[in-house]
């Protein structure tokens, strides 16, 4: 990861820290520059708005390079190519100056409007402060999570949460590759509180999760901080190998009591007992090659992204 930009540094740091990352989303950024910016004046705060440009392929970056120029709040970080949603996350922790940093996602689903009592609870003594749907039933992704893991994330907790410096910090000395950052603020304790809200409709523009976007990370909640799928390759290699055993015992028994001719071919049971072999092989194969390419990536030390270009008032 790279570390803060030393000439900001030496500036004094704001308050509040509002990250977004970005991906194509020209279309609402006026509507949540201007609903960000009353928000922040509406809680009395020092502040700075930096927006995580991840590789979009509309006008994102001239709408941030145009708002940067015309706010000195305001800053832009172009990353070099599209690297997904939780490296722009780390990429606006890394980034932020503020005593608190707040991320939130660009398409308005998240309000503005609640800055004010996020920054409340923190200065009530939490150190992260979430925020949550309101009236939704936990999803099976936070289930297969919390069930799997030793780390529990609340349920319906979204990226939309307030860190206190001293959490960041933390975070950002976690050097985790696959990241899944609910887990990693999870894992990190601190005193936590969630707040709930009602997630908006999109304001312009189309959802850039697809379905196999949720499933990767899903896949490294789990990864990332489990061993349980390795125990479960264990369990069915020892639940076929007892069935195998009772199997063959079943034979050798009808051969002992009624002979060989008791005993006809057996071409199903055959099938069925190398394809069910074969399947719990590649089953378990598979988990622990998810584990060892995970350990490849880790060992290969690439950053987590790339800045082009930085852009301040």
């Amino acid at each position: 990861m790279e570390p803060n930009d030393a000439d900001s540094a030496t500036a004094p740091p704001p308050e509040l820290s509002v990250v977004v990352p970005c991906f194509n989303e020209r279309e609402v950024l006026p509507e949540l520059y201007g609903r960000l910016r009353k928000a922040c004046e509406q809680a009395g705060v020092t502040y700075e708005i930096i927006f995580i440009d991840d590789g979009s392929r509309d006008g994102t970056p001239n709408e941030i390079k145009r708002l940067s120029q015309e706010d000195s709040t305001v800053r832009g970080v172009l990353l070099s190519r599209n690297f997904g949603h939780q490296a722009a996350v780390s990429a606006g922790y890394d980034h932020a100056r503020g005593r608190a940093v707040l991320v939130m996602d660009a398409d308005l689903q998240h309000p503005p409007e609640l800055i004010p009592e996020f920054l409340a609870q923190w200065r009530a003594g939490y150190d992260v402060v979430y925020a949550y749907r309101r009236n939704v039933p936990a999803r099976w992704g936070y289930r297969m999570h919390n069930w799997l893991c030793n780390v529990t994330i609340p349920r319906e907790a979204a990226d939309f949460r307030l860190l206190d410096r001293v959490v960041v910090e933390a975070l950002r000395r976690m050097p985790e590759r696959n990241r899944f950052v609910r887990g990693l603020v999870a894992w990190l304790g601190f005193r936590q509180i969630g707040i709930p809200y009602d997630q908006a409709e999109r304001v312009a523009g189309r959802p850039s999760y697809s379905l196999r976007k949720h499933l990767n990370i899903r896949f490294d909640s789990v990864f990332s901080f489990s061993t349980v799928p390795l125990r479960i390759s264990v369990y069915l290699g020892l639940v076929t190998l007892v069935l195998g055993i009772i199997y063959a015992a079943y034979i050798l028994a009808v051969l002992l009591i009624r002979g060989r001719a008791a005993v006809e071919p057996g071409w199903p049971a055959l099938i069925i007992t190398v394809l069910v072999l074969g399947g719990v092989q590649l089953l378990c194969l598979g988990m622990v090659a998810e584990y060892v390419g995970r350990v490849y990536e880790e060992v290969k030390q690439r950053p987590l992204y790339v800045v082009r270009e930085l852009t301040e008032g």
